[in-house]
């Protein structure tokens, strides 16, 4: 009888963290207004739960937790001479949730690496599905209330930004592509369509950062795949859906850029630098100007003032946490961004349950966090749930390679004791 109640806990545990998870794909608020969506509403009630009902925290977690704790301290230290007090609050609430957040998925994905990861990437790719679809229909006219799911021309889904929607896209999209690539049967080819639905909405939103990390992302994914592969079989499998997928790719560019709208605006934003970037208003004066003012405020001036203050961001989540939080925060932020991709790097060569989704998940991060330098991601939800499914996984790969360290050490005395006629750790003579 415990097993079958722990059975149904486990099933409506997994039904519920795939419902909050697919929610994520509804990031639709009022502009410049930190109001949380369903998806954290939700998200909050289940962390709240989950450690009510024996959820534990992963002893290595202290390191990345302490990290976020070192930018949040900065972000204090900074506002208290901010200017605009009243922008404080709401910055640091949605920042402190969205640590919260990451820890908790590394907990969660702890305890079950392999299956949790698979859950949380088909649930994703479901919500992604969704707003793929409604940012294709929007953009082509084919939905009532159209315009509703674009932004000047962009499709944006159900989010409010072209930069935000377009990157969602990505880890789904490869996922997908691992799945077809490690597929047994006919049926696999199911999931071209849907591949196609993804890479469309991620050439709608007309991101130049989400095309140039997806194809980052891609690479890596590929590259490391073939570098962990297990056997020749499949190292010939994933190159020739890898040309597939290439194939499929430049089949949606072309069909699409043979409309005139989207030929147009491609054109526009393909180009390496826009309007914008350039100029005594512009992105990189901007950006040389909030050097200097870390350089004469290395304390920082407070999460959510520079932009009023310049009226214009950075568009570097890198120089934006400097300027905010001073070097405590931006160094601190550094650190963790170092550590997460050099112990998950590690991680992606151990041969544990699950590392072909940590392999996924690691190519999106680098993919994304090389976007970061000419966009702000410190707020993006689905950035952060990937942040936490890579120390989860981390930290399981740690904790089996250590266990596997362990028992041969013990083994290896064992045998030494043996020899010597002497017992061993509670091993007889």
């Amino acid at each position: 009888m415990a097993v079958a109640r722990t059975s149904w806990a486990v099933r409506m545990g997994d039904i519920c963290m795939f419902l909050i998870v697919v929610a994520l794909f509804y990031q639709r608020s009022d502009p410049g207004q930190n109001k949380p969506v369903p998806y954290d509403l939700l998200l909050i009630g289940a962390m709240g739960l989950y450690f009510l009902f024996g959820l534990k925290l992963p002893r290595g977690i202290v390191w990345p937790a302490s990290m976020w704790g070192f930018v949040l301290a900065g972000y204090g230290i900074g506002g208290m001479t901010a200017v605009y007090v009243e922008k404080l609050q709401g910055f640091m609430e949605a920042a402190t949730y969205l640590v919260c957040a990451m820890i908790f998925f590394a907990a969660y994905v702890y305890e079950a690496p392999e299956r949790r990861l698979r859950l949380i990437f088909n649930a994703y790719t479901a919500g992604a599905l969704v707003a793929a679809s409604l940012g294709i229909g929007g953009y082509f006219g084919v939905l009532p209330g159209s315009e509703s799911f674009l932004d000047f021309g962009r499709a944006i889904g159900t989010f409010n930004d072209p930069n935000v929607f377009g990157p969602y896209l990505i880890a789904p999209t490869i996922y997908l592509c691992l799945r077809l690539s490690t597929g047994e049967s006919a049926r696999a080819f199911l999931l071209l369509p849907l591949i196609g639905i993804l890479v469309l909405g991620i050439l709608l939103s007309f991101s130049r950062g989400a095309w140039g990390s997806f194809l980052l992302s891609s690479g890596i994914f590929v590259w490391l795949t073939l570098a962990t592969s297990r056997s020749a079989q499949q190292s010939f499998r994933l190159i020739v859906f890898s040309a597939l997928m290439g194939l499929l790719v430049i089949g949606i560019v072309g069909v699409a850029l043979s409309t005139p709208k989207v030929q147009r605006l491609f054109t526009e934003r393909a180009a390496l630098v826009q309007d914008y970037d350039v100029g005594q208003e512009g992105r990189f004066e901007s950006q040389k100007r909030a050097i200097e003012m870390v350089l004469s405020r290395p304390l920082g001036i407070g999460p959510s003032q520079w932009g009023i203050i310049n009226k214009l961001d950075t568009h570097n989540v890198y120089l934006s946490i400097l300027v905010a939080g001073g070097f405590l925060s931006g160094l601190s932020f550094l650190g963790f961004v170092f550590m997460t991709l050099r112990r998950s790097w590690g991680a992606t060569f151990v041969d544990a349950p699950g590392r072909e989704y940590l392999i996924v998940v690691y190519a999106c991060l680098v993919g994304h966090l090389a976007e970061a330098f000419i966009i702000d991601v410190d707020n993006w939800r689905h950035l952060f749930l990937l942040f936490g499914m890579a120390w989860g996984m981390i930290l399981a790969t740690e904790r089996q390679r250590a266990a596997g360290t362990h028992v041969l050490s013990l083994r290896r005395r064992s045998r030494a004791g043996e020899g010597r006629g002497e017992p061993v750790d509670g091993f007889p003579a």
